[in-house]
């Protein structure tokens, strides 16, 4: 070592030793310093120990991890069953706008009613409504069910229990018969149920059709007015098959209205106007003529 290496050498020596014992103040100036310098270091050994700790925390066992799995599984089946609450609330909330809609523009006395039992025994052929004698309903009162623009046929009142109760007749029924014609077509017949099913939606059947009938899949089937019960322009449903006899033919029709989920509906009150509906905005309802009393 050069002498002025070793003069260097004991000067810094000697001024550590007089730094250390003789001014503490520099003592802790340089510390701070230190602890200032190296403080990034010392933070980013701590995120690596945290880091570090919690991945050895998430190293779960099978247990815990099935365990983990179930409730994931649970919280997702919550959230479909809310998402399928709420298409339902939304499905029946334009539901009943459609039927609002339809009664505003009707030129029929309609009272809205619900569907409060049914029984499994009887599900095709009867179920109680909401509303009886003081709303005005009667036997024979036809029930109804909008469907867009036009109304499907449900059936009628066969029996009124008391003021706010009444018995429907389903139209997949064969005792409610309805006197019906093929969309576009001077073709009519007698459409009723079928007795007995119970497990799975009936077809109906129109009777009494000519040989000549173009009942081709998919046309429409009305009520036709006849015999003044129904109104006309009720739709019925959809032919599904033609079977021609000997003397007449038979359609299969497939029905307008779905008969399993019934809940809201409309009752046509006696004295109702059975003229066609006119919907057009500029058209205005025709008053009817008085009755004379007899």
């Amino acid at each position: 070592m050069s002498r002025l290496n070793l003069i260097f050498l004991i000067t810094f020596i000697g001024m550590l030793i007089w730094v250390t014992l003789f001014n503490p103040g520099a003592v802790s100036t340089i510390q701070r310093g230190a602890q200032v310098a190296m403080s990034p270091f010392m933070k980013a050994s701590n995120g690596i120990d945290t880091a570090v700790a919690e991945l050895g925390g998430d190293a779960l066992g099978p247990a815990q991890l099935r365990e983990r799995l179930s409730q994931v599984e649970q919280e997702r089946d919550r959230l479909k069953l809310e998402v399928i609450q709420l298409d339902e609330i939304l499905e029946e909330n334009n539901e009943l706008r459609r039927a609002l809609q339809y009664r505003e523009k009707s030129l029929l006395s309609l009272v809205a009613a619900r569907v409060v039992s049914r029984k499994p025994a009887q599900w095709y052929h009867t179920l109680v409504i909401d509303k009886g004698s003081a709303e005005g309903l009667a036997v024979d009162s036809p029930v109804i069910l909008p469907l867009g623009e036009e109304a499907g046929l449900i059936g009628k009142v066969s029996e009124v229990l008391g003021p706010h109760s009444a018995v429907v007749l389903l139209l997949t029924d064969e005792m409610c018969q309805v006197s019906a014609k093929l969309e576009n077509s001077q073709e009519q017949g007698i459409l009723s149920g079928q007795r007995g099913a119970t497990r799975a939606q009936p077809d109906l059947h129109l009777r009494y059709l000519s040989k000549e009938a173009d009942a081709k899949p998919g046309t429409k089937v009305y009520s036709s007015g006849a015999g003044e019960l129904f109104p006309a322009g009720l739709i019925l449903g959809e032919v599904v098959s033609l079977s021609i006899g000997v003397i007449d033919a038979e359609v299969i029709v497939k029905p307008a209205v779905n008969f399993d989920e019934l809940v809201d509906l409309f009752i046509i009150l006696p004295n109702s106007s059975t003229e066609p509906e006119v919907t057009a905005p500029e058209a205005t309802a025709i008053p009817p003529k008085p009755v004379s009393a007899r």
